[in-house]
């Protein structure tokens, strides 16, 4: 399970199935899908969907289907709290920031032999 993770697209999805969720939490009380997690306006927010042992965001058990705003700071639970908690450290617009600059359009990708490759 990783201790962090980066957000980097405007909707990841979580559970402990890796073909339907973007982060994988691979414990038993973490649904296969579990919760969505959303960047919109600079703001960072958590919609349960219909997990079995439920999300929380410091400890209050979120409604399914109904987000809620994650502050920097809070915790974030998925299903147990002694063994998925993670705490919401800093929301950055990745976006502004590369507006400023002219854009460039780059791809990485792992080729056969091992090296990065970019393009």
């Amino acid at each position: 399970m990783p201790d962090a993770f980066e957000i980097v697209s405007n909707e990841v999805t979580v559970g402990q199935v890796p073909e339907k969720v973007n982060i994988v939490i691979p414990i038993a009380t973490v649904s296969g899908l579990h919760a969505r997690i959303q960047k919109k306006d600079g703001n960072l927010s958590v919609t349960d969907l219909d997990s079995t042992n439920g999300t929380f965001i410091d400890e209050k058990r979120l409604r399914p289907g109904v987000p809620a705003t994650v502050l920097p700071a809070n915790y974030v639970i998925f299903g147990d709290i002694h063994l998925a908690m993670f705490r919401a450290t800093k929301l950055q617009n990745v976006e502004a920031a590369t507006k400023a600059e002219e854009p460039e359009d780059k791809v990485e990708t792992d080729s056969p032999t091992g090296n990065r490759e970019t393009s």
